[in-house]
């Protein structure tokens, strides 16, 4: 046998990457659906697999009302809808995610390989070691069907071309070929892979630059050795793009056509989420600058800064013919990011988009820890630091026995954990914590009920469709509704399931939520943030039909009701303010307004109640003040945008109102009310041409 055969650190590796490659598959049996995942994600591989069986005919994946799902690579997703077809899979989610947990085992293999290439099989096995005791990479890794796809294939890229450079020319086409096969893959998740493209030239100039000296980088023996690898570049760069182009089924129209127009709508991401940013709700399209990288600091593990400080203070350990990989690593983990800062992109959902940057920056974080075990020549020296690491995994190994398979909801100590995090920033943003909600309910309460009388019981959930897969062999006796957390009571049904998303910062760190009628709560390390309810009382909802019957003073007793049974209910306090507005009572309306907003400060449908209840008292002023307050929390909140118009424009300054009122457009464009009251400026104005076009375009609208 081979020296290299008998290196226990190289058995330790494949044993360790053996033992996790079944342990991640288990792990996901239990996880939940994603937010997306239902909706878009298996719906888009579905409409793909058949676009692909019946040879193009099925079109159904290139339109979507609405939508850009087309616009997403699908190759994940038609692979999982193959295997759920090959096995007649009932679970199909179970399925899809022992598939996607294995492209998350790729992404931390492919990483350790990279690591080894560098540092040696020890640094490998703490790569390994690193990458599992992530919890926010490893509880994506469960069942996030494209960021986590898209890192194992971006990774796997990184890999295939450093071998391809390191070893140049030997095995230069076997290598090359698994460039293109990562190209491809990259791309058939996510358009972004054909920056691939880019980065494999622009690795090949640097591994130029770094190798030779500056005297020889236009030696004319050494440019000619780099043409020859730039043009093979190209070369497999087009292979890769072609992959790419056949597993996607939306480049078929008009491979470059459409690529370019993808890359330019994701650069843009047009939706826009709200969410809990540093104890306030932001929209997703307005994030400060430091979003991502706060984020980032907050939520990955301890032992990555060590291991960071430690390649930053032990940097002259990197051997010199190392170095060019080492840029390679550091680009492909900081440039994303920097640029993503620099475009102002979309993003949300803590730094999920950018999960692909985490495998390299790992690996530079287990260098580090590697190089800082080595600088000490005494075992005993090296043991301490070793324990020392080791005592850094245990702490978000605790946190992942203790909150599986939840772990994604992951805060470091540093940053004080998931309870200082708690009401500040997102928490169960992807909806996992609805699956462990729906099965206590079915297995406590559903099961152990009768179906009543000429109807269904009625389950209410912030997330209907992963609700209703969880509830697909109860149809007959369950009814799953929708429902927006703050219009809870205005629904019929009897139960709720609702994780914390979209939930005031406010509440959430009073205690407010989950409310009163809570029975069971999901917890991450003791913070609810999933919850179940039982529907005790039905005052709100006897109230919210006799106010939409038109029956308003006789729907205000029950509202009052319903806030007797449940002090902190903000909901119905809106909902008085609401009636009293109706009923022309100004002062009680601004009154129950007001309560409402103690409970949750800067709700925008409640300030511009009381807006709306200042200026129809007449005092403009105070009006004027609610109104842009409302929009100056919630920049998106068109109607106190309207209102500040129409004070303006009452008070004769038309160039203010028209400034409120353009803004309001740029937010909502088929709000007929902005155009009509913008005519009505320009004809006070004297620009009767002007207003027409308002009024006629007003009129268009449907």
């Amino acid at each position: 046998m081979s020296k290299l055969t008998n290196n226990p650190e190289k058995k330790i590796f494949y044993a360790l990457a053996g033992v996790l490659f079944v342990l991640m598959p288990v792990m996901s049996l239990n996880s939940g659906i994603s937010g997306d995942e239902q909706t878009f994600h298996y719906k888009l591989g579905k409409d793909a697999f058949r676009y692909y069986a019946t040879f193009g005919k099925d079109t159904t994946c290139l339109h979507y009302n609405r939508s850009v799902l087309q616009m997403y690579g699908p190759v994940f997703d038609v692979a999982t809808v193959a295997v759920i077809k090959l096995l007649h899979a009932d679970d199909v989610y179970k399925v899809r995610h022992v598939m996607n947990s294995m492209t998350g085992w790729a992404a931390l293999f492919f990483a350790a390989l990279i690591a080894v290439m560098i540092g040696g099989w020890r640094a490998g096995i703490i790569t390994l070691i690193f990458m599992f005791l992530s919890p926010r990479f490893l509880g994506h890794s469960f069942n996030n069907p494209k960021d986590i796809p898209f890192a194992a294939a971006y990774i796997f890229t990184i890999y295939a071309i450093i071998r391809f450079l390191r070893y140049y020319p030997e095995r230069k086409y076997k290598l090359g070929w698994f460039i293109a096969l990562g190209i491809g893959l990259t791309i058939g998740v996510r358009v972004g892979g054909i920056l691939l493209v880019i980065y494999f030239l622009f690795f090949a100039g640097l591994q130029h630059l770094f190798n030779n000296s500056p005297k020889d980088w236009f030696d004319r023996q050494k440019l000619q050795y780099l043409y020859r690898i730039l043009l093979l570049a190209l070369g497999i760069s087009l292979v890769g793009y072609i992959i790419g182009v056949i597993l996607w089924p939306y480049a078929h129209q008009a491979p470059v056509r459409k690529t370019i127009e993808a890359m330019k709508y994701m650069e843009k991401y047009g939706t826009s989420l709200r969410q809990v940013f540093e104890g306030k709700i932001i929209w997703s399209d307005n994030v400060p600058k430091y979003y991502l990288p706060k984020y980032i600091m907050m939520t990955i593990p301890e032992f990555i800064f060590v291991g960071l400080i430690a390649f930053v203070a032990l940097i002259r350990k990197v051997k010199k013919s190392d170095s060019v990989w080492i840029f390679v690593l550091l680009f492909a983990s900081i440039f994303p990011v920097a640029y993503i800062i620099y475009k102002g992109s979309n993003v949300y959902g803590g730094w999920r988009h950018v999960s692909f940057i985490y495998p390299p920056l790992v690996v530079i974080s287990a260098l580090g820890a590697n190089y800082l075990i080595s600088a000490f020549r005494h075992i005993y020296y090296q043991l301490g630091v070793t324990a020392g690491l080791a005592v850094l995994c245990a702490l978000p190994l605790r946190h992942i026995i203790a909150n599986h398979p939840l772990e994604y909801i992951y805060y470091n100590t540093i940053s004080g954990g998931v309870k200082h995090a708690y009401g500040k920033y997102e928490m169960d943003y992807f909806y996992h914590s609805l699956k462990e909600s729906s099965d206590w309910l079915i297995k406590n309460k559903i099961d152990k009920m009768e179906k009543p009388a000429g109807r269904k019981i009625i389950v209410a959930t912030n997330h209907s469709d992963i609700t209703k897969y969880y509830f697909r062999h109860l149809k007959d006796k369950v009814k799953i509704i929708y429902i927006r957390y703050y219009e809870r009571g205005n629904s019929d049904w009897d139960f709720a399931v609702l994780a914390n998303s979209y939930i005031s910062p406010y509440e959430l760190k009073r205690g407010y939520w989950p409310p009163k009628n809570t029975i069971k709560t999901i917890d991450v390390d003791h913070e609810p943030v999933g919850a179940v309810l039982q529907r005790t009382d039905r005052n709100d909802l006897i109230g919210a039909r006799l106010f939409e019957s038109g029956n308003v003073a006789g729907a205000i007793p029950y509202f009052k009701a319903a806030i007797a049974n449940d002090k902190n209910y903000e909901e119905e306090y809106l909902n008085l303010a609401q009636a009293y507005m109706k009923l022309q009572q100004y002062d009680q309306a601004i009154n129950a307004g007001v309560a409402c907003l103690k409970l949750y400060p800067n709700f925008d449908q409640a300030m511009n109640i009381v807006g709306m209840a200042y200026l129809e008292k007449g005092d403009d002023a105070e009006a004027m003040t609610i109104f842009q307050q409302n929009v100056s929390y919630n920049p998106k909140y068109i109607l106190s945008y309207y209102y500040l118009g129409v004070i303006y424009s009452k008070n004769n300054e038309l160039d203010m109102a028209l400034q409120y009122l353009e803004k309001g457009l740029g937010i909502n464009a088929s709000y007929k009310p902005f155009y009509y009251l913008i005519a009505r400026i320009y004809q006070a104005k004297g620009n009767t041409a002007l207003a027409k076009q308002y009024i006629d375009y007003a009129n268009s609208l449907k």
